[in-house]
């Protein structure tokens, strides 16, 4: 075991499809040429081939030195809880498409809130996974199957290195030392040590009791709904939000208008959820929610809702995403405004300006992220007359130096002025 988690430096590696080919439950590892008896590994490859977990690379090798990717350990872990991919065919992450390989089991461990991205929308399937990125995915799947997750304190500190662990990872990695199924080498833990497929088998090994048999009938996980809207949050990021931002508020707020702020006055959005927006050139992008040095009322869920709301609302946006943006510290809005003709009201409102000055009318402003007025009713202000009044007044009054405005309805009757 002293080797068991040694560091394997390789060029390149290709990623290898694993596969759950019918395997004999005894010496399963017989006939890898490249899995020798007596191998520290032996005894664990053993073990996985024969409970489906693994197969091989080809019909007589093994590739044990061969790095895990982060679709790799996904999907072993998936035969381990015996997932049907049929039951999961959509994809959370902008870079896992459908129809691969290891799609429907990061489909299902994100769903199941296992796994999380790796930001940008993104799950990096063919990263190396490390040792802490494994030891969360562990700890976070003991938790769907009812497993013990206390862990005694001091377990990093018997290791010189056991304090670089990331922060979101501590407590996962802590456990999974407990409970023997990672070790160290050389008084050294490596967090961000990367694995290779006979270590990984070891792992599983190690936590066979824990996790039981494959064959056994485990506590099902919570139904939840794959397809449904979701703030892709790295375990990173998330780590460094302030105690007053929880991503999944601020997405139940925007969409139905959930809140615990009594100045929170919107009742959900009629834009679409579209991660598509992310790669689109034709989208806005405003910056929100900072969880950089300080804690605010002005940075909490709500807040950051209301303002999503806002936006969406007086640009008249018809798709949006929030993503958090790991690099910069803050969330951010992708919206896309709607582009629609004019109602008989817009163009009476259009007809009834009068700008003493050279105004443009610009659809750009719907993208910039500037300033706004309204709501601007219908009924409430007189008609066209009297809300052609209340722009001119923004425009010439206040804001005398605005160079461009733009009109949107979000509703009908419902007037905005971006400047």
């Amino acid at each position: 075991m002293s080797k068991l988690f040694r560091r394997f430096l390789a060029a390149s590696a290709a990623a290898l499809v694993l596969t759950t080919a019918s395997m004999p439950t005894y010496a399963a590892a017989e006939r890898f040429t490249d899995v020798k008896p007596g191998a520290w590994y032996y005894t664990a490859v053993d073990y996985a081939v024969s409970e489906k977990l693994f197969s091989g690379t080809s019909s007589n090798t093994f590739s044990p030195n061969t790095p895990m990717t982060r679709a790799m350990f996904v999907r072993v872990l998936g035969n381990k809880a015996n997932v049907d991919p049929e039951d999961y065919p959509g994809s959370y992450f902008l870079d896992v498409p459908k129809g691969t390989w290891y799609t429907p089991y990061v489909q299902w461990a994100a769903g199941h809130e296992i796994v999380n991205g790796t930001g940008g929308g993104k799950f990096s399937p063919n990263q190396s996974v490390t040792r802490e990125q494994m030891a969360l995915i562990l700890y976070n799947y003991a938790k769907t199957t009812g497993c013990d997750l206390t862990a005694p304190t001091g377990q990093l500190e018997k290791f010189s290195d056991g304090q670089r662990t990331s922060g979101y990872a501590r407590t996962a990695m802590a456990w999974t030392i407990s409970h023997k199924i990672l070790g160290g080498s050389g008084g050294m833990l490596d967090p961000q040590g990367t694995a290779t497929r006979a270590q990984v088998a070891q792992i599983f090994y190690n936590s066979r009791e824990l996790f039981g048999s494959t064959e056994e009938e485990k506590p099902t996980p919570p139904v939840t709904d794959t397809d449904a809207p979701k703030i892709n949050i790295t375990d990173e990021v998330r780590a460094k939000l302030r105690p007053n931002q929880h991503p999944e508020q601020i997405l139940d707020y925007v969409l139905h208008g959930k809140h615990d702020d009594p100045t929170f006055s919107y009742d959900g959005t009629s834009a679409q959820w579209d991660s598509a927006l992310l790669t689109s050139a034709d989208c806005g992008k405003q910056a929100m929610g900072s969880w950089i040095n300080v804690e605010s009322d002005r940075r909490s869920s709500s807040a950051i809702a209301n303002i999503i709301q806002q936006h969406l609302t007086c640009t008249a946006a018809d798709r949006f995403y929030i993503t958090a943006e790991e690099e910069d510290g803050y969330f951010a809005l992708y919206y896309h405004p709607a582009d629609k003709p004019d109602s008989q009201q817009m163009r009476q409102i259009k007809a009834a300006l009068n700008l003493t000055r050279p105004v443009k009318y610009d659809r750009g402003l719907a993208y910039e992220g500037s300033g706004w007025a309204g709501p601007m009713v219908w009924e409430q202000y007189g008609g066209s007359q009297g809300i052609a009044d209340k722009i001119e007044f923004y425009l010439l009054e206040m804001h005398p130096y605005a160079t461009g405005y733009y009109l949107t309805e979000p509703q009908p009757g419902v007037f905005y002025l971006l400047y």
